[in-house]
């Protein structure tokens, strides 16, 4: 206990999972009374694969790790965001001009996705854009709402009655020979069923209906226009009738888990997914937003690809219902400037001591191996007045609005270090594991420093720093080995032409399912008004990221300078090949035409922490929950825990460090924004 009696609580790791943690541990003044709670972190900022950077040389670009937008339906990381803008405002200490006065402020609707779709045929093949627009739906993302598993039917209903029942007249004949009121018998019977569906009846119905497209199929794939169709209604037909089969029947998620041990693709094409079809734009949506390749190799197409099915199906499910206001919204600004700077705030406000330039190196267990015993740290660097600003501040938007942001940099501060000008070119990236400089070691003690902890970092970064637990704990052992992750790339291109200039006419959107590995794509040139560049502004911003493997041979400091630039050398040749089917423009003579490009980052995410934990059939029900470790004074957080869907994700991530707060207070709390 603290010499106050309050229980002290250590998280160690400064991600989204540890930050919830903290945020949910002193949620109240009741409990801010009970526990005292210490944030550590390793580097220069929270944030963890989340966080981003100002790069001051070149115009505050944003840098970021990869590409982030959260989902419509992220109820636990919108309640999140919303009470920190809410708390920090409230407080009386944010600035009158900072530009982010509310959550809304901060971010901003985006409706449109868009899947890439290769169609080939006898003169080659041709890739497509498919553009979905989705309209906006009731409520603000972080409200609570619950879903009826039937709706899912609905929607897939609905999609099929759109395109089997469009305005094509060149495709009416073909289609014409559908049965559509069949359809709408479905429809008529979830209306009639009062939430509890004859699942077998509306599966048969769906048969009946896959077996009679799959005649015309064949007819359909003839024109470009038709192949989407076919593709879309194929999908959607094999996914409602292995949903009806195997989820809908069973109460909760006890149907989504069922099958978590089958791969999603090998799961549809036993429910009648046409073989055309199964590595369409529809399917690798998953593979592809999720990284869910073996060890990052994407060459093989669906060859080395896993995710699990009852996962996958339920965030598909979760993406068309359980949306607030739009289904995609994006930051407006980088991600630590718009999560990760009010959460900084909000804990100091708090008395939660934040510890940047603390890394973990080892965790030691008790004689019976049942207790977290000891926590050895290593502090990096020396600060000179004795505490640390990690912000830089930023100018937003146009210079006569006097608005800025607090942001993280690139880099440390380095005029706050002791030896800072020394330092700067010699101790490499403090982030990375691989660089070891320290300035002093301390082993915490139970009893002494600490009495709980919080392991808010993937398993990736355990199998670093915790082999001990490993070898005390075999379910724990289980859990780490047994969770898959993958080093992620991304490039960020600030370009002198708009996006309009380039060649994309449908506008704003996120894209997915395109060449590997740089297979998806979002649009952020809104973020020009977030950066400062002083001349020659660039007027378009894009993001462009995907799975990567592991390089061979050692990684040792400073190889992440290496790695970027072979992500450069890649980017460049991927850009020469693909670029002109989303930006026409660019390409020239058969060559992306750099002289468009203003700027330029490169980015490989190779160290433990930064890489993406994956969802792989099998993998989910050896997963622990965040309050039951194995051992007694630790709890789990981040988006490997098991909890919800237990995919990579913002919204798990924050729930899970939710869930541990709970856990540890022994009470639900609750974050539900008010007002």
């Amino acid at each position: 206990m603290a010499g106050d009696g309050r229980t002290r609580v250590v998280i160690l790791g400064g991600g989204l999972g540890g930050v919830s943690a903290a945020l949910t541990l002193t949620a109240t003044e009741e409990l801010r009374k009970r526990f005292d709670v210490t944030l550590v972190s390793h580097g220069w900022r929270l944030g963890g694969k989340g966080a981003s950077g100002r790069n001051a040389l070149e115009g505050q670009r944003i840098e970021e790790h990869g590409l982030h937008i959260f989902l419509g339906f992220y109820d636990a990381a919108f309640q999140a965001v919303r009470a920190c803008y809410g708390e920090w405002k409230a407080s009386g200490t944010m600035p009158a001009n900072y530009a982010f006065q509310t959550w809304d402020q901060a971010f901003q609707p985006m409706y449109q996705v868009t899947l890439m779709q290769e169609i080939k045929r006898l003169t080659g093949a041709s890739w497509h854009a498919w553009n979905f627009e989705l309209p906006p739906r009731p409520g603000e993302p972080g409200d609570p709402s619950p879903i009826e598993p039937a709706a899912f039917i609905r929607v897939l209903v609905a999609i099929m009655k759109h395109f089997v029942g469009g305005e094509n007249e060149k495709l009416r004949a073909v289609l014409d020979r559908l049965d559509l009121d069949k359809l709408d018998a479905i429809l008529d019977h979830l209306d009639k069923a009062d939430g509890k569906p004859d699942h077998n009846w509306v599966a048969g119905i769906l048969k009946v209906i896959q077996k009679m497209f799959q005649a015309i199929e064949p007819i359909l794939e003839l024109t470009d226009e038709g192949w989407k169709i076919a593709c879309l209604v194929d999908f959607s037909l094999a996914l409602g009738i292995g949903f009806v089969t195997d989820v809908l029947p069973y109460e909760g998620r006890t149907g989504f888990d069922r099958i978590n041990g089958q791969d999603f693709r090998e799961w549809l094409l036993k429910y009648g997914l046409n073989e055309k079809f199964e590595w369409s734009g529809p399917v690798r949506l998953l593979y592809d937003m999720c990284f869910s390749y073996v060890k990052g190799d994407t060459s093989g197409g669906y060859e080395n690809a896993r995710f699990a099915a009852g996962a996958g199906v339920e965030i598909l499910f979760l993406m068309a219902l359980a949306y607030k206001g739009a289904p995609l919204w994006k930051m407006n600004a980088g991600m630590g400037d718009t999560v990760f700077t009010p959460a900084y705030e909000v804990l100091k406000l708090r008395g939660v001591d934040v510890k940047l330039f603390h890394r973990l190196t080892d965790l030691d267990v008790s004689e019976n191996g049942n207790w977290v015993e000891r926590v050895t740290i290593q502090r990096q660097v020396d600060f000179k007045n004795g505490t640390y600003d990690p912000f830089v501040t930023v100018p937003y938007g146009h210079p006569s609005d006097g608005k800025f942001l607090y942001c993280w940099p690139s880099e440390p501060n380095w005029d706050q270090i002791v030896d800072g000008d020394k330092l700067k070119g010699q101790v490499g990236n403090l982030e990375s594991v691989y660089c070891p400089y320290h300035v002093e070691e301390k082993t915490l003690e139970l009893g002494k420093d600490f009495d709980l902890c919080v392991l808010a970092m993937p398993p990736a970064s355990i199998s670093v720093v915790g082999q001990k637990l490993l070898a005390a704990n075999p379910r724990f052992k289980l859990m780490v080995e047994n969770t898959p992750a993958v080093p992620t790339q991304a490039v960020q291109l600030w370009f002198k032409p708009s996006i309009e200039e380039m060649g994309w006419e449908a506008g704003q959107t996120a894209m997915t399912s395109y060449v590997e590995a740089l297979d998806s794509w979002g649009e952020m040139s809104h973020l020009d008004a977030a950066e400062d560049w002083k001349v020659d502004p660039p007027k378009a911003v894009e993001y462009l990221c995907g799975s990567a493997m592991m390089p061979k041979g050692p990684v040792s400091c400073g190889y992440e300078k290496t790695l970027a630039a072979q992500v450069e050398t890649e980017a460049r040749a991927w850009l020469d090949a693909n670029a002109g089917a989303i930006w026409p423009n660019t390409v020239k003579r058969g060559k992306f035409d750099w002289a468009q490009v203003r700027s330029a980052y490169y980015r490989w995410n190779i160290d433990p922490s930064e890489q993406y934990v994956q969802c792989f059939p099998g993998t989910v029900e050896t997963r622990l929950e965040p309050g039951r470790s194995g051992f007694v004074n630790a709890f789990l957080a981040g988006d490997w825990t098991r909890t919800w869907f237990s995919a990579g994700s913002a919204d798990i991530a924050v729930l899970s460090g939710k869930q541990a707060a709970e856990a540890i207070a022994r009470q639900s709390i609750d974050l539900t924004p008010k007002g």
